[in-house]
Order: C-alpha cells, then sequence, then structure tokens
C-alpha cells in the first residue's frame, strides 16, 4: 500500500519537473513590462535611479528628438559579470527608432536593448513626432539592472518612470485637486446644513409668536 503510493508520488514529481519550463533571463531585450521586470524581482526599487533626457515639454509636429537615458544604483555586479542592465521604452504616438545597435524596435512599437546593449546603462535612441501636433502623447520607461549571474532572482532590482507631454498646439488636462473634491461638495453640504437650521428657526420663531398672539 505504502510503497504504491511512493511510487505514485515518484511518478508524479518526475513528470512535473521534466515539464516545467527553465528560468532564463532576457539578454536580448524585453517586452510587454507594463507592471515592471516581475520575472527578476516582484517589487519595484527606489535604488534603481532613472535618468531620461531629451524628451520635450511640447513637441513639434514631425520632428525628432534623441533621448538619452541612464540608470545607476540598483544591483551590484558580481565579479565576471555578464550583464549589467537593460530597458524598455514605449510611446503612445510617434515613432521611436533605434540610433546604434544596442537598441532595437520589438513589438507594440515599443524600444530595447539588445545582445549589445545589456552590459551597459545608458543608451540613446530616437522618436519622431507625430504630424497632429495637439495629441497628448504618454511614455513609460521600465529599468532593470542585473547582477550578471543570469538568473532571474530579487538581487536583481528594476523601477519605473512614466509621464506625459504634448504638442505645441495640445493641452495637457491638470489632475482635479483634493479640494476641488472634497471641498466642494462639503460646501454645499454646509450650505445646506445652515440653510435647513436658518428656515427651522424662522419657522420656530413665527410659531412662537402666533402662539402668544393667541
Amino acid at each position: 500500500m505504502y510503497l504504491r503510493r511512493f511510487v505514485l508520488f515518484a511518478i508524479i514529481a518526475f513528470l512535473l519537473s521534466t515539464n516545467l519550463p527553465g528560468v532564463q533571463s532576457k539578454p536580448d531585450g524585453i517586452a510587454n513590462v507594463e507592471n515592471g521586470c516581475i520575472c527578476h524581482s516582484a517589487v519595484s526599487s527606489s535604488d534603481v535611479e532613472i535618468t531620461i533626457q531629451g524628451i520635450p515639454d511640447y513637441y513639434e509636429s514631425n520632428l525628432t528628438y534623441t533621448f538619452s537615458i541612464s540608470v545607476s544604483g540598483g544591483a551590484e555586479p558580481i565579479e565576471n559579470a555578464t550583464n549589467s542592465a537593460g530597458f524598455n521604452l514605449w510611446i503612445l504616438y510617434g515613432f521611436l527608432a533605434p540610433v546604434s545597435n544596442d537598441t532595437e524596435l520589438i513589438e507594440n512599437s515599443q524600444l530595447t536593448h539588445t545582445l549589445q546593449g545589456n552590459n551597459q546603462r545608458n543608451w540613446n535612441v530616437s522618436w519622431t513626432a507625430p504630424i497632429d501636433d495637439t495629441l497628448s502623447v504618454d511614455w513609460r520607461l521600465t529599468v532593470n539592472t542585473v547582477n550578471g549571474d543570469e538568473m532571474p532572482s530579487d538581487a536583481d532590482k528594476w523601477n519605473q518612470v512614466s509621464g506625459t507631454f504634448t504638442g505645441v498646439n495640445g493641452t495637457i488636462s491638470e489632475p482635479v485637486g483634493k479640494l476641488v473634491i472634497y471641498g466642494v461638495p462639503l460646501g454645499f453640504l454646509l450650505i445646506s446644513i445652515a440653510g435647513y437650521f436658518v428656515v427651522t428657526r424662522s419657522s420656530r420663531i413665527a410659531a412662537s409668536e402666533e402662539n402668544s398672539n393667541q
């Protein structure tokens, strides 16, 4: 009885182990990282300080801009590390393009590092603005720093930054402040309460005067 159970357990364990996919690093680029590089570590790290220069406050139609991406802090490289960092840049409108062989364009118009670009922590890319200069353009940049042991783990650290800019003839909607969200309804509530007390007080005075006249 017990021997049969042991044999069955051993067979199941063997089948599971042979079908589990191996954990592999992505030295040739990362894609679809809306939630970050969670295959390396579950949460982002403020130790990873991302800088992106060249993004305009207001873009001009069909003009090409160069963005410089760099990262400091993050994972500590081991001795003889095989790689250092990688990135993924997504922009809602316009056209991203590599400017050297250390970056490449991948699915969904995202730009990432190549195999040649994963042993560094800075990259340059280009972006050509759309013809329509009234658009609000969202962007997201994810950078993953690794210790170079080719094994995703919590020793690797990533972070993500994002923002919005607009064309020279566009506008960016300002977020509604908490004062407007909570202050206006509260003001109406206070006015209503005050009005209630004024009306009821007037009614009580009128009733009191009527009783005194009887």
